[in-house]
């Protein structure tokens, strides 16, 4: 049984609500559908509940006539009347789901129709507590106190000697551990199946869980590493789902819409499979966001397929496309062989890619460039390595040992979708996230992934790019492509020297030194051209990359590690000032503003990442944290800054993905908007992206669009799910990924 303090803390957050609710619903005429104008392609009228008119709720309108799984979803405003505007011809369903209360039942309704709804309070804080984003559940995950560190093995505390901090702890149990792939505390992850199978003990049930599928190998894996002699992680696992099977619920209950949340205007479809995941996907040039209006969304599937999934959101269509690749390319690395049976799909190996496509980038013609691979990583071509008459090769060649996934499994395909062509790119350096430069060339650069830090890495942990201009005039991808190590100038003179220092060897204070950190994420700045991206090391650090006139030769980095309270981080984005961005397992979205530094950002000791702390922001997100931690239990993946404000709430807004709370966070004004998915519970985007169909169109002619990327889409709520928690939500009850529209109109009923 749950404890009678934390089902009180429970009781008290849901009458604050419902007791809110209520307050915002007492207004004149608040009952009266004749205020509302419906037109000919909407639905709209008023939710009412057991206290009169609910406020801040969501309604929900779908439809399986379309293409594609199709789902409208806007908030009531103060008066309960909600409006769905813009819905395509076809046959809907209509239902009210709000925090409080349980889904009413799905009722018919006809475009141009008022239809009032009667909201249905929930009969138990159990019942209610159902709806709540993940985030609330996990935060119930009792992880180990501050005191137990730093680790010192099996001597005394138990700890891993590895884990110096807590903060590190939560790094690895996050971000770059369990949440960088699967959504903890929502309803599959937070209860044991029965079709996993019978156990003694939740602990054996959970080492049976991380064993499943073709992921199983790779979570053993990370799990062993948080192991204590008390258990670990795998014992906090259990210990919370013994928790919550014994009816013990979330200690706080997640606020409704507010202010401008309620204007937002959410429309859900669907793409590919349940078998199948995604990473991200691409619908425009960032650099011109009118590029490609109204055109198809392309999807990018990782480790899952080679299939790569393509949505047209006008005819509500989708179909697939598959990048060739050449003979004897293998399939993924991480695709290991099923040595344990899933509840979902059995010993089927579901992830079977070759193309392993991770994160794509559109240009000013509209083609689509894939990191993805197209040959075996075995196959260096000759001009990459010593002797090549290539400037790069000459000055850092690439004729690596293949010793592990992130040497140069993925090179660049490109799709051009007026010739319905593919065409690779074979770079001689490894592909993981890309971004276009605004200058002559339509520079593409990209990063790599490379070694986490903290020890020399491999040689292939470079930053490099394409001349897109050259490269299509020419078709010769020796001559468009180059490449550059991470050189920082501990000289201190501006200007890079021909030889430099090692990672790890004495510093000759005559030379420059090479770090032992690579990119993850990339950005280009527009304020002065250089390039942002950020590193996996623990705590986290960013790296500024200015290329100068000839980047083989003259490029300098600059290195920064993030400072308490923040930590652990993933991607990052750069606003057009030339503000990073950064989205953090402490709970926040940072900043970086290189103008606020006060010393010198090069000499001795640079090649540390210790200069300018000064230069760090940070904001937190909202929702719980694990008990003795101070930031919310959110992992955000990836940040994408709006420099254009395409969705409506400024230029330079920071975007993060909520993965923990079935949303994104806007910190618009210093404050997060939440800009939250309420149905299917499940979102967990790994990136977004924004477009403008028609400029002149207002709010309807433009959009941002994310992907919901957790490896196990079949987590996600399905077409047909019963409400949350009751019962029938079994294994059997599957969806697809999603591809999430988010639109902002200037008040809740605008049509």
């Amino acid at each position: 049984m749950a404890s009678r303090k934390t089902n009180l803390l429970a009781a008290s957050c849901a009458v604050f609500l419902l007791a809110a609710g209520i307050a915002d619903a007492q207004q004149p005429n608040s009952s009266d559908p004749a205020a509302l104008a419906v037109g000919d392609k909407s639905i709209g009228g008023v939710v009412a509940g057991r206290f009169g008119p609910e406020a801040g709720v969501w309604v929900i309108a779908e439809t399986k006539d379309l293409g594609t799984r199709f789902a409208k979803i806007v908030v009531t405003d103060e008066r309960g009347r909600y409006l769905i505007p813009d819905l395509p011809k076809a046959n809907y369903r209509v239902w009210v789901r709000g925090y409080g209360l349980v889904d009413s039942e799905k009722v018919p309704a006809e475009l141009g129709k008022t239809r009032n709804l009667t909201a249905v309070v929930a009969p138990s804080l159990a019942a209610a507590a159902q709806y709540y984003p993940a985030i609330y559940w996990a935060s119930m995950i009792r992880v180990p106190d501050k005191s137990r560190f730093p680790g010192t093995g099996d001597k005394g505390n138990g700890i891993p000697e590895n884990f110096k901090t807590q903060e590190q702890w939560l790094n690895f149990v996050k971000t770059n551990g369990c949440g960088n792939c699967h959504q903890i505390g929502n309803y599959a992850t937070r209860t044991i199946p029965g079709a996993l199978g019978h156990f003694d003990s939740a602990r054996d049930a959970w080492t049976q869980r991380l064993a499943v599928g073709p992921a199983g190998h790779d979570m053993l894996n990370f799990i062993g590493q948080v192991m204590t002699p008390d258990g670990g992680h795998l014992a906090a696992l259990a210990d919370w789902t013994d928790r919550i099977k014994g009816g013990e619920l979330p200690s706080r209950s997640p606020p409704r819409p507010v202010g401008i949340e309620r204007n937002l205007v959410i429309t859900v479809r669907d793409w590919l499979d349940p078998k199948h995941y995604l990473h991200d996907l691409t619908t425009t040039d960032r650099r011109r966001p009118t590029v490609n209006g109204y055109g198809p969304i392309y999807g990018d599937t990782e480790l899952s397929t080679s299939l790569q999934p393509v949505l047209d959101p006008v005819r509500n269509t989708k179909t697939t496309i598959q990048p060739p690749v050449r003979d004897g390319t293998p399939s993924s690395a991480l695709a290991n062989e099923v040595a344990v049976a899933s509840p979902y799909w059995g010993m089927e190996q579901t992830w079977d890619s070759k193309v392993n496509a991770h994160t794509s980038a559109m240009d000013q013609d509209g083609r689509v460039y894939y990191a993805a691979q197209n040959r075996s990583p075995k196959d260096v071509p000759d001009y990459c390595k010593k002797g090549s008459q290539l400037r790069s090769a000459q000055l850092y060649p690439l004729d690596l040992p293949h010793d592990g996934f992130f040497q140069n499994s993925r090179q660049v395909t490109v799709y051009d979708p007026k010739a319905k062509q593919f065409t690779m790119i074979d770079t001689c350096f490894g592909t993981h996230h890309l971004n276009f430069a605004e200058d002559a060339d339509n520079t593409l650069w990209l990063s790599n992934n490379t070694g986490l830090g903290g020890a020399p890495v491999p040689q292939a942990a470079v930053v490099g790019w394409i001349n897109t201009k050259l490269f299509w005039e020419t078709h010769d991808p020796v001559k468009s492509q180059g490449w550059t190590p991470f050189i920082v100038d501990t000289v201190g003179n501006g200007k890079r020297t021909a030889e430099w220092n090692e990672p790890g060897q004495p510093i000759d204070p005559a030379k420059d030194t090479r770090i032992p950190f690579a990119l993850y994420a990339i950005s280009w700045s527009p304020a002065d051209g250089s390039l942002w991206g950020s590193s996996l090391a623990n705590p986290g650090y960013i790296m500024r990359v200015a290329p100068g006139p000839n980047p083989s030769e003259t490029a300098l980095t600059e290195l920064y590690r993030i400072p308490l309270p923040g930590f652990g981080i993933r991607g990052m984005d750069v606003d057009r000032e030339g503000v990073a961005w950064l989205p953090l397992d402490s709970g926040h979205i940072a900043s970086f503003d290189r103008r606020k530094c006060k010393g010198p950002l090069n000499g001795p000791g640079a090649e540390k990442g210790e200069k300018c702390p000064e230069g760090f922001s940070f904001y937190p997100l909202p929702g719980p944290g694990f008990q003795g931690d101070p930031g919310a239990e959110e992992n955000p993946y990836f940040v994408w800054v709006d420099q254009h404000n395409i969705l409506g709430l400024g230029a330079n807004v920071p975007i993060a993905t909520g993965n923990q709370s079935d949303s994104l966070h806007a910190l618009a004004g210093g404050q997060i908007v939440e800009l939250r998915v309420p149905y299917p519970m499940g979102f967990f985007a790994k990136g977004l992206e924004g477009r403008i169909d028609e400029p002149n169109a207002g709010w309807k002619g433009r959009a941002l669009w994310a992907t919901s990327g957790n490896r196990t889409p079949f987590h996600i709520e399905g077409i047909d799910a019963p409400a949350p928690g009751a019962p029938g939500a079994t294994p059997q009850t599957r969806s697809n990924p999603l591809v999430v529209e988010f639109q902002l109109r200037p008040d809740p009923l605008a049509d």
